[in-house]
């Protein structure tokens, strides 16, 4: 193989690997950002289901008072 043809060869795989060291630092990127997103969309949902509990909670205590007659009765 010519001296001509290895340095073009050299030259290729070069740039290939600048092209996948791009392409992996983006993606690197996008897998940082997703999971702070899941991460907040963890909070949220924590927050809400404890919210939703607390709500159940105060409706089951609404209900048992509500079927109970009061003592005049």
């Amino acid at each position: 193989m010519s001296s001509d043809k290895i340095e073009q060869r050299f030259e290729q795989l070069e740039e290939k690997l600048a092209y996948q060291e791009m392409a992996t630092a983006e993606l690197s990127e996008e897998i940082f950002r997703q999971q702070k997103e899941i991460d907040v969309l963890t909070r949220a949902h924590q927050s809400m289901a404890q919210r939703l509990e607390t709500l159940q909670d105060a409706t089951a205590e609404g209900e048992t008072s509500e079927s109970e007659k009061p003592p005049h009765y």
